[in-house]
């Protein structure tokens, strides 16, 4: 994402003729993520990428995407975030103070420990796993016999470090770049929720923009978030094998027990599904299925 970041502030720089400079801050030097999109809202600090989970007060509707094993592949996540249903989101997210510019890719989470292989469902139990602040997703994760507790992501190293928590789940480049493989021994490949990344601006600044600025803006944002994508992707199998080399044990669920997932989970997320929205869930599948050409 940092990449992509400084390539829209260059993009910009160059469209505005050196009138807009961006600077970009990374690793959450600018606060948690509650307190950046807060100063996104109130138009303290003009961007933000990052989740959108810490807006799930105000937008109900993005609790849907920790439903577990709702998309296949990086492809069809796309096409359902840049179609009715990110549009959808993006509107609910503009009234309160967010324009989203673009959907970025964090990937698929996968799920890693400290103290053993997990190879089926039984070697879940009693783990403390660190999850994102989604009531859905420590259900989620409750109902398959883990010990699930949000942290904010920049006390996360520690905590695992000093084994406050024995794991947590994240897409695979995230964990490689922030140094996971020195504080976890163990990778269970579960690809259990497709983590998406907002790339945003606030309201507040957008609306103060010419016609032709916000023009270059989406412009810059499309080839932004294009290039996101694509080059995290490509991290993605490099980063896999970086965990291997640095000694990560790599293990996969049997369809077996991925199966008993998908029986357990939904029985707990059912009230969260409700709290969504039936007509929004609807969408969302509604849009799957087009994608996957199973429509009827």
């Amino acid at each position: 994402a940092g990449q992509a970041a400084k390539r829209f502030a260059a993009d910009m720089e160059k469209a505005s003729g050196g009138k807009m400079k961006i600077s970009v801050i990374a690793n959450q030097a600018l606060g948690p993520d509650p307190q950046m999109l807060a100063g996104l809202q109130g138009g303290v600090q003009q961007f933000y990428t990052g989740s959108a989970l810490a807006m799930l007060g105000q937008v109900k509707e993005l609790g849907f995407q920790d439903v577990p094993f709702l998309f296949n592949t990086e492809a069809e996540a796309h096409a359902v975030f840049d179609g009715p249903v990110g549009d959808h989101l993006n509107a609910k997210l503009s009234a309160v103070g967010i324009h989203v510019l673009g959907w970025w890719e964090n990937g698929f989470r996968h799920i890693t420990n400290s103290r053993r292989p997990v190879n089926t469902l039984d070697d879940l139990k009693g783990l403390k796993l660190r999850t994102q602040p989604n009531p859905l997703t420590l259900d989620a994760f409750k109902a398959i016999g883990a010990n699930a507790s949000p942290l904010p992501w920049s006390e996360l190293f520690v905590a695992l470090e000093t084994k406050a928590f024995d794991g947590q789940e994240n897409p695979v480049v995230l964990m490689y770049t922030q140094r996971f493989y020195e504080v976890q021994k163990y990778m269970t490949l579960s690809g259990h929720v497709y983590s998406p990344l907002i790339f945003a601006v606030s309201k507040k600044y957008w609306d103060s923009l010419s016609p032709a600025e916000q023009k270059a803006m989406n412009e810059a944002a499309r080839s932004a978030t294009e290039f996101q994508r694509k080059t995290t992707a490509a991290e993605a199998g490099s980063a896999l094998q970086g965990m291997k080399d640095k000694g990560v044990q790599v293990t996969q669920f049997s369809e077996a027990d991925l199966q008993a997932i998908r029986d357990r989970v939904p029985p707990a997320i059912a009230p969260h599904l409700e709290k969504i929205g039936p007509e929004f869930m609807g969408l969302v599948r509604s849009e799957i299925a087009k994608v996957r050409g199973t429509a009827k």
